[in-house]
């Protein structure tokens, strides 16, 4: 249920054109163009990042391009169209491996004549001739590398850009022939591939072997982890290798994992509690509800400029079946909508929890949990409600370095404060945390004043 929903979701963000087409990744993270001449000669090396603000610093990060979908690897060498790391566009050794460097060199020379041979475009001939003429031992000592070596041969991305003799210039990735010959490889089916019934789609397709990594969970690998994977002989059945097991067809593969990444690199509305990374979206793809949501589950202050009695006003109404007017869109209660929680495991993901209903019946279940809680506060207490997260913050130690509910208990809250389950004996034990933590700070202010 979870690979089917986000599946629906991606396709009706790419019916909004919000996403990606399959076979494309809409942003991917690149650092720096080569730019090449008609005779293949690299006439420039472009600094693509940007600057952006986090907190009172303004960093640089790399620019989120749409390039073509990067294969999942893992020991082997496998090379990526248009768009890699230096290893593979410059043949450059910085791990004391010349021989693996040249390598990797020689595949994406192979991949780029094996897509681009026969492309009547003059990007894609550039490119040809940098592959046949490009000397990798001579890369270091090259006048427009030698100044940005460092940061090239980092973990940085790099893609193909043309200059015509005219001077214009294109990213290579905007080359219409160039997409054309590289959507023809992807839609192309393996003639070794197994042809099985996609679990998602239930439509007869080649089945992904490996799905994509799903990047930005807090305490997974930064180079993704699988939701979905089979690396032992004790999780295979039937003579079945890797994804076979549990077949999903190369685009539903795509179409998940591509909704999933988004999500969670929305860093409006992507959450992290304990160990637990949250994302929630609406079967509609209209982000109002998310919005809506997050405010609901976390409290006003999480938006400035948004009254806690207009978030209220607005839980009250969905409760009761009514369509609200809210952040300049309606909020309808019969909208289906989803909450996904995830924790690291090693180089897989743990699903926490998943809950799906819809939105009139999240509020609802989020006004019983406000209702059963209601009491009377001290004067230094200016909350009017209690958000779900607010009473689970109750229990932590303040005085740790980096305080935050334990995992077990970030996994019960939803369990306890989305189903119509409020009487369960965990969530009797989060009142009493709060009733004791509120009392013990009332004592101290008073014997303070």
């Amino acid at each position: 249920m979870i690979l089917q929903a986000l599946t629906a979701y991606y396709e009706q963000l790419l019916r909004q054109g919000k996403i990606a087409a399959p076979g494309w990744d809409g942003r991917f993270k690149v650092s720096y163009e080569l730019r090449l001449n008609d005779a293949g000669q690299l006439v420039d090396v472009v600094d693509l990042r940007v600057s952006e603000t986090k907190g009172k610093k303004t960093v640089i990060v790399p620019r989120e391009l749409r390039v073509p979908a990067h294969v999942k690897r893992t020991v082997g060498i496998a090379a990526n169209f248009l768009c890699d790391n230096s290893s593979y566009l410059l043949g450059a050794d910085e791990k004391g491996k010349p021989d693996r460097a040249k390598q990797c060199f020689e595949a994406c020379a192979q991949l780029h004549h094996k897509l681009l041979d026969g492309v009547d475009d003059p990007a894609a001939k550039a490119i040809l001739a940098y592959f046949d003429s490009w000397d990798p031992a001579q890369a270091a000592e090259h006048p427009l590398l030698n100044a940005e070596w460092k940061d090239l041969t980092g973990n940085a991305n790099l893609i193909f850009g043309y200059e015509a003799p005219d001077h214009h210039h294109i990213l290579a990735n905007d080359a219409p022939a160039i997409q054309a010959a590289w959507q023809a490889h992807y839609g192309a089916a393996d003639a070794d591939a197994a042809t099985m019934q996609c679990l998602i789609t239930g439509k007869q397709a080649p089945a992904a072997l490996v799905h994509p990594a799903i990047k930005g969970v807090m305490g997974a690998q930064s180079a993704g982890a699988a939701l979905v994977s089979f690396n032992a002989p004790a999780f295979c059945s039937y003579g079945h290798e890797q994804g076979e097991n549990a077949p999903v067809s190369e685009y539903a593969a795509f179409a998940y994992t591509t909704a999933l990444n988004l999500l969670i690199a929305d860093r409006n509305h992507c959450k992290r509690v304990g160990d637990t990374t949250i994302v929630c979206w609406a079967e509609s793809a209209e982000p109002a509800y998310q919005d809506a949501f997050s405010l609901f589950l976390f409290g006003a202050e999480e938006a400035s400029g948004i009254k806690e009695t207009d978030v209220q006003a607005a839980l009250r109404r969905l409760a009761a079946g009514q369509t609200v007017p809210f952040l300049e869109k309606e909020l309808a209660p019969d909208q289906h909508f989803y909450v996904l929680g995830l924790a690291p495991n090693a180089a897989r993901l743990s699903v926490r929890f998943f809950l799906r209903d819809t939105f009139g019946t999240f509020a609802r279940n989020l006004q019983k949990h406000a209702d059963a809680l209601e009491i009377t506060r001290p004067a230094y207490d200016n909350r009017k409600t209690l958000s779900v997260w607010a009473l689970a913050m109750e229990t932590v130690n303040r005085k740790e370095r980096s305080p935050s509910p334990a995992p077990q208990l970030a996994a019960l809250v939803p369990e306890s404060g989305f189903p119509a389950r409020l009487s369960l004996p965990d969530q009797g034990k989060f009142e009493i945390g709060y009733y004791h933590q509120t009392q013990k700070r009332f004592e101290k202010k008073n014997k303070e004043e």
